[in-house]
Parts: C-alpha cells; sequence; structure tokens
C-alpha cells in the first residue's frame, strides 16, 4: 500500500504528527474537513465530514485500516488504538427515522443541502488501547473503553464498560479483564 510523503500531505493542510503515515485516500478525504492526528499513526481509513463542522480526531500511536469513519460532530479516536479493515464509525442517524420526515431528501441532495434538524446526531469515542476486530459496525452515541475488545462483525450500539469483550449484533459483553494486561 503507497503511503503519501509527509511533506505533500502537509502542504494539502493535513494536521498530522510526526512519523504519520497516511494512504493516498486518507489524504483526499481528509482535505475535506477538521481533523487532528497524532503522531506515528498508519491511516488507511477513509475520513467524511457530513457537516462543515464535524471533527476527527485520532491520538498517538493508532492504526487504522481501510475502514470509513462518518462525522457529523465529533469522532474521537484514544492513543494505541488498532481498528481493522472493513469498519464503519458513524456518529448519526443520516436520516431522519420518520417517513414524513426523510421524504425530501433526495430532491434536498440534488440542491446541495440537508436538513440536519429531525437526525439524531451523537459524538462517539474510543478509549485508549482499545482493538476493534474486522467489520464491525459503530454507532452514534457510543463510548468505548479504555483496553476493551471488539470482536468482528459486531455491531455496537451501547457504551462498552473498560477493559472488556464484546461481540454479536448487538454487540454483548462476551469476556472482561483479558485485555487488562495490554495496558
Amino acid at each position: 500500500m503507497p503511503f503519501v510523503p509527509s511533506f505533500l500531505y502537509r502542504l494539502a493542510g493535513i494536521n498530522s504528527g510526526p512519523a504519520t503515515k497516511l494512504s493516498l485516500r486518507s489524504v483526499r478525504s481528509l482535505r475535506r474537513g477538521k481533523h487532528a492526528i497524532g503522531e506515528e499513526c498508519i491511516i488507511n481509513g477513509v475520513f467524511s465530514f457530513d457537516r462543515a463542522d464535524a471533527k476527527i480526531i485520532v491520538g498517538k500511536r493508532s492504526y487504522i485500516g481501510k475502514s470509513h469513519l462518518v462525522a457529523a460532530e465529533r469522532i474521537e479516536i484514544g492513543d494505541d488504538v488498532i481498528i481493522s479493515w472493513g469498519t464503519t464509525v458513524v456518529d448519526h442517524n443520516s436520516h431522519a427515522t420518520g417517513r414524513q420526515d426523510r421524504q425530501e431528501d433526495i430532491a434536498d441532495w440534488h440542491q446541495g443541502k440537508k436538513d440536519w434538524s429531525k437526525i439524531t446526531v451523537a459524538p462517539v469515542k474510543i478509549e485508549d488501547s482499545v482493538f476493534i476486530g474486522f467489520n464491525v459496525i459503530i454507532l452514534k452515541g457510543v463510548t468505548i473503553g479504555k483496553g476493551s475488545v471488539v470482536g468482528a462483525g459486531s455491531v455496537v450500539t451501547k457504551d462498552v464498560p473498560p477493559f472488556s469483550m464484546v461481540g454479536g449484533n448487538p454487540a454483548k459483553q462476551i469476556g472482561g479483564a483479558a485485555a487488562r494486561s495490554a495496558t
């Protein structure tokens, strides 16, 4: 996987720490939003900013595989986090859940606008030393506690306690304390 030389993404306005490696697709997506990426990270994922004031923050020494982070407000990832390939993190519902409330969505998109007034938005926080397996979905308003593990294919709809292991759809606790030794 080719990484872009760091001087080029600094010229593009990418806010990242020293020794961070970004793929070309990451550089392209970061140019469109507010972000901060710590030092010594490896970022292969795509960042989407659905509103102008949305932020994605990544701590130090974190890895994001070919995954997708979609922010309307804020997604925060701590230090020493590993996010495997195929993961989606989203801090909003994208659309209103009521049929009448989303009826004009397509017509609005043609005009380059979106009505956020009836869409639920809540920040996502992934604390330090978390490991997220392949093809996980993390939904709005979730905090994943320090040192936790999220099993492959899980759908995380509720907070995950620190130093626990969750899995399934919806994700439920399947273990704990095992991750504690990693900190």
